[in-house]
């Protein structure tokens, strides 16, 4: 039996027929227009301006550019439809806004809003930019795409339930986003800065003076010759700071390309990627998988424990500053190992280093945890969406 007849079943509504209807007719669509760029201002006392996407964050406006002249408008509750790549993203508005040329604004209730949720979750508008160089939509595409509606009842009882799911993974998201705030305060504090030998915050019974040292003191590069791209199996390390994982590939590589083992524990970083946070300690399951010279990985010192160095290393203060003045004005920043082994690192004593890094990592088991759980409840929202519509 369909989900959306056991849907009406539970909300006690008896069962009549869903309509195919246009989406211009159940809700209003106004598409966006930009201002005259003279208009643009960074200050908040003027008109809230929606350009596209960037201006949305889970599913919300965030007020980032305002503008002088008003053009096109949403009020306070509309949502909010990206209309320029990429195409079909979908918020809402607290605000009353501006509507830029990459937008639209849809008044409509909370089903109208979940249903477009439906609609970019299955790519319905990849159809109209297909093959085309700029991905956009057009006015009169939104207005006549057709949709399954039923009675204003059941779009209320549908709406509230979706939106229950919804605040329930935004309650779960701010918490999220409150743990990985939390963490990168406390390591800015518990870390000493340029120019510092005693952090601002410590665990009790450490008082020793931190030293400054050099990467290259603590880390050998490991260089076991492995097999070559067309046979390796490759790991990569991703940007900010999400770890060593497999590697993905379309294509066989090259047969040309030496390819190196990587062992569990060594410490990674993309060269091509330093400025972008690629940094990463290889897992137990990746042991024995092999990256080319470009993602190097290093052996670590026992007298410096592995996790305060990534943590160290992933401070924006650490790649940010390093990186560029590793590389100068250069385009292209790659970091290779002569000058990574060059920079400096700020070290405590052994067991200050373990009290830290076991801190850090009690954060980050917090941190999956509730990623874990916001996942779940993401995929049973997707479930719903397929589900509960026509």
């Amino acid at each position: 039996m369909p989900l959306f007849y056991v849907i009406s079943h539970y909300f006690n509504l008896p069962f009549r027929a869903w309509e195919q209807r246009k989406l211009g007719e159940i809700a209003k669509i106004t598409m966006g227009q930009s201002p005259d760029g003279i208009n643009y201002t960074d200050n908040p006392k003027y008109n809230i301006l929606v350009q596209g996407n960037a201006d949305m964050k889970n599913g919300q406006v965030v007020p980032r550019v305002w503008t002088k002249q008003i053009t096109k408008t949403a009020k306070k509750g509309d949502i909010i439809l990206s209309v320029r790549a990429p195409v079909g993203e979908v918020g809402k508005t607290k605000y009353n806004v501006v509507l830029g040329r990459g937008v639209s604004g849809v008044e409509g209730n909370e089903f109208v809003f979940q249903l477009l949720s439906k609609m970019k979750l299955e790519n319905y508008w990849g159809k109209y930019s297909a093959g085309s160089t700029f991905e956009s939509i057009k006015s009169n595409e939104i207005k006549a795409a057709i949709a399954s509606v039923p009675e204003k009842q059941e779009q209320m009882k549908i709406g509230t339930f979706l939106k229950q799911l919804d605040d329930t993974i935004a309650l779960h998201q701010r918490k999220l986003d409150a743990l990985k705030l939390l963490k990168k305060g406390f390591l800015q504090q518990m870390v000493t800065k340029s120019g510092e030998n005693i952090p601002k915050i410590r665990f009790d019974d450490f008082d020793d003076i931190w030293e400054q040292r050099i990467l290259g003191e603590f880390l050998k590069e490991s260089k076991i010759k492995g097999s070559n791209g067309s046979l390796a199996k490759k790991l990569t390390v991703k940007l900010w700071r999400k770890g060593v994982v497999p590697k993905e590939e379309i294509y066989t590589g090259s047969s040309a390309t030496q390819y190196y083992i990587r062992k569990t524990g060594q410490f990674m970083y993309g060269k091509l990627d330093f400025l972008n946070q690629a940094f990463g300690i290889v897992p137990l399951e990746l042991n024995g998988y092999e990256s080319t010279l470009d993602s190097p990985a290093f052996d670590i010192e026992d007298s410096l424990n592995e996790t305060f160095l990534l943590e160290y290393v992933s401070l924006a203060r650490f790649y940010k500053y390093q990186g560029n003045i590793a590389n100068g004005s250069r385009r292209a920043k790659r970091i290779h190992t002569d000058t990574f082994f060059e920079m400096p690192i700020p070290l405590p004593n052994s067991n200050e280093q373990q009290k830290i890094g076991t801190f850090s990592q009690q954060i980050d088991d917090l941190i999956t945890l509730q990623q874990n759980k916001l996942e779940k409840l993401s995929s049973l929202k997707r479930f719903y969406l397929k589900n509960m519509f026509i």
